[in-house]
């Protein structure tokens, strides 16, 4: 894809002509751009302002697994069961929770479920932000001697109502051992699919099974028991057709729709967030061009808009009550910086951003930006 660079947004009735051969020209038309994002980055504190991720302060690196950085992100869609004021939510690994309502910007925090464990893959259920926790027993080499698979959480609700955290199932209620680590899973809204690794002498073992809660999700807790859980197994095989990538093609028709722009020849990698708040659904599309970018998409509140950005802030935006889709591209980063997890509150869009190699994150922060300006 061809580079495009911007100082800033492009505000409205932007013409973005996707390209990856160099034969072909990039046309747009430019009109004056006017400040409508702000930039914020990851500290001690929490998170601050900034003129520019580049001078946010430095930080040494860490495997992303330990670092502070955007993990999962999504809005809330279906708002029957919506319960506080807050319509997307972002998962900082390290640190607790981003609550946004519209331009207004939340964080709230529980060293005790943060610290000492990884967080990722925000879900939502009756309304409530769901997330898991797990240990890098690579990274962490104290991990059999620190854990107690009795009371150790492994998904945890955030109660908007009171803004509190509560560990809703446990690896005890799993029938997991102190040696055993969720290493990932897969949710329909009814059943939970997971896989488990454990070291052993001869290297790893990876396990998968499958369960229910015989209780709304949420009104599960550890205390309950194993007795509030139906198990049956699970294939190797079966667990890694959940996970891995369709084919673009099979994707919803509002998303293929939405990059409907996009040439054949363009490979790219997305993840959808299921309106219901279950589990994303990945989707690939394998071309001939040598430039491979991820993207995340998915509605807003309502179903508002449905957007769309890839990992270099191209962005596809469409609001439901209009027929344009419009595309944009977010001010580009400094080399070794990609964008990331996105959600929209009211009319903002969040993006994550970070600084990485390899398996190593140094700053992160997000990006905030003013949707009125690029669809009105």
């Amino acid at each position: 894809m061809k580079k495009i660079f911007f100082k800033m947004l492009i505000v409205a009735n932007l013409i973005f002509l996707f390209s990856c051969a160099k034969k072909n020209k990039t046309a747009t038309t430019e009109l004056p751009t006017v400040k409508i994002h702000n930039w914020y980055y990851f500290s001690n504190e929490g998170f601050q302002k900034i003129d520019l991720p580049q001078n946010a302060p430095e930080v040494y690196e860490k495997p992303w697994t330990e670092s502070v950085r955007i993990t999962s992100a999504a809005s809330l869609v279906d708002l029957e069961n919506k319960t506080s004021e807050f319509s997307a939510y972002a998962l900082v690994n390290k640190k607790g929770l981003l609550c946004f309502n519209n331009d207004k910007i939340e964080l709230y925090c529980d060293n005790s479920i943060f610290l000492p464990d990884t967080a990722d893959f925000l879900v939502f259920s009756d309304g409530k932000p769901v997330f898991y926790l797990y240990r890098s027993s690579f990274f962490n080499s104290d991990f059999n001697q620190t854990t107690i698979h009795s009371t150790r959480p492994f998904l945890v609700e955030f109660a908007p109502d009171s803004k509190l955290f509560y560990p809703i199932v446990s690896y005890s209620n799993l029938n997991l051992k102190d040696e055993d680590q969720i290493t990932g899973y897969f949710w329909d809204g009814k059943t939970w699919a997971c896989s488990a690794k454990k070291i052993v002498q001869n290297g790893v073992e990876f396990s998968y099974f499958c369960w229910q809660p015989l209780v709304p999700l949420t009104e599960a807790c550890p205390a309950l028991g194993q007795e509030i859980f139906m198990f049956n197994p699970l294939t190797e095989d079966s667990y890694k057709k959940m996970i891995l990538p369709k084919l673009f093609e099979e994707s919803p028709e509002e998303l293929k729709s939405l990059l409907a722009s996009i040439p054949k020849e363009f490979s790219f990698y997305i993840s959808w967030k299921n309106p219901s708040g279950t589990s994303p659904e990945n989707y690939s599309h394998i071309g001939t061009s040598d430039n491979f970018l991820s993207a995340h998409a998915g509605f807003s509140a309502g179903k508002k808009y449905i957007t769309a950005v890839f990992s270099d802030g191209t962005t596809y935006i469409k609001k439901s009550a209009e027929n344009s889709i419009k595309a944009f591209r977010l001010p580009l980063l400094p080399k070794g910086f990609s964008y990331g997890e996105m959600a929209v509150s009211g009319d903002t869009l969040y993006v994550a951003w970070e600084e990485s190699s390899f398996f190593k994150t140094a700053r992160a922060g997000f990006i905030s930006v003013n949707l009125k300006e690029i669809i009105n």
